[in-house]
């Protein structure tokens, strides 16, 4: 395997003056060619370690994520993957789980180690500490979820989800509406979404003149909505009229549905939140969102102000589109 040495000799130059071609420092035109062309027919890869102490910076972004094993996330990180890539960056994934031990030794470990040039924060709402910490390492910092003060953030615009799934539904006739969202046994900070996207639900019942029935909270994952839409469906007064704050939820409520012999949309619409990959095979109606375009903005993002810092801090709102499909209709006289 080539060396830095190997390299430099070759090229007819000294090892510092190859080290900083390669870093991309400046030096003359012809020479940082020489180089390049030289590192190219070797095959020379420069260490992780050699490249962080030629430029100061490490070329890895961290991505911290409350759970990997949801479709947003999951999605959001591969758009984050595939932009570092293109871009010639690393990424180490912190995967934080619920406030607690893990969570706190996590952000200090990166903090402590300082070998990351950016972070990225997905889906979940940092908490103060969190914040000022991340602040504290003067790099630069994006998220994904509300407006924060001082790092860039990018949302999808979850109050107007809300209102456009209940829009929806008050547009084909239902008077009345359910929310499904998912119990509040977990990390409060993981529901920043499903407030807004409650929030506008409610929205749209006030301007409609409806009132606002009772929500109903069931633990937020496809198997367990299946569970708790079995009882739902079987009660004599069951709903007519379902806006599921995720897809997950919204999935598991149709099944159990037309397990329970109802017709979905005749006897009961339902509207989730996302456009993951069962939706379309289950006919779903949903808002749709595209996290991995986020990823891929937020990386974008974070290399140009690694390379060329600005330090600008704005809000971007994404905005949700619905996808109409064979879960809703018109209520049906029976």
């Amino acid at each position: 395997m080539a060396t830095l040495a190997d390299v430099a000799r070759a090229a007819g130059v000294s090892k510092s003056t190859a080290s900083r071609a390669l870093a991309g420092h400046l030096v003359a035109s012809g020479t940082r060619e020489r180089v390049l062309a030289v590192a190219r027919e070797l095959d020379y890869v420069a260490s992780p370690a050699a490249v962080s102490l030629a430029t100061g910076k490490s070329g890895m972004i961290a991505a911290i994520v409350p759970a990997c094993n949801t479709w947003f996330t999951g999605t959001l990180l591969d758009g984050i993957a595939e932009a570092a890539l293109e871009l010639d960056y690393d990424v180490v994934l912190y995967n934080l789980g619920e406030l607690g031990t893990r969570r706190r030794r996590a952000f200090d470990h990166f903090q402590r180690r300082k070998h990351v040039d950016a972070v990225v924060s997905g889906n979940f709402a940092l908490t103060a500490d969190e914040i000022e910490q991340l602040r504290e390492m003067q790099m630069p910092v994006a998220g994904v979820g509300e407006a924060t003060d001082g790092i860039r953030t990018w949302c999808l615009d979850d109050v107007a989800a809300g209102r456009i799934a209940t829009e929806h539904l008050i547009g084909l006739g239902h008077q009345e509406i359910h929310f499904v969202g998912g119990r509040r046994t977990t990390d409060r900070s993981l529901y920043a979404a499903e407030d807004a996207r409650l929030r506008g639900y409610a929205a749209a019942l006030a301007a409609a003149g409806l009132a606002r029935p009772r929500e109903l909270r069931l633990d937020p994952d496809f198997t367990s909505a299946y569970a708790a839409g079995r009882e739902i469906f079987a009660t004599s007064r069951r709903p007519r009229a379902l806006y599921a704050a995720t897809d997950d939820i919204a999935l598991g409520l149709v099944l159990a549905a037309r397990d329970t012999g109802l017709d979905v949309p005749s006897d009961v619409s339902v509207v989730g939140t996302d456009d993951q990959l069962l939706a379309g095979p289950f006919g779903l109606t949903t808002l749709r969102q595209r996290p991995a375009e986020q990823g891929s903005e937020i990386v974008r993002w974070l290399a140009g102000e690694i390379d060329h810092p600005t330090h600008r801090h704005s809000h971007t709102w994404v905005a949700p589109e619905l996808v109409v499909r064979s879960t809703t209709a018109a209520p049906s006289e029976r």
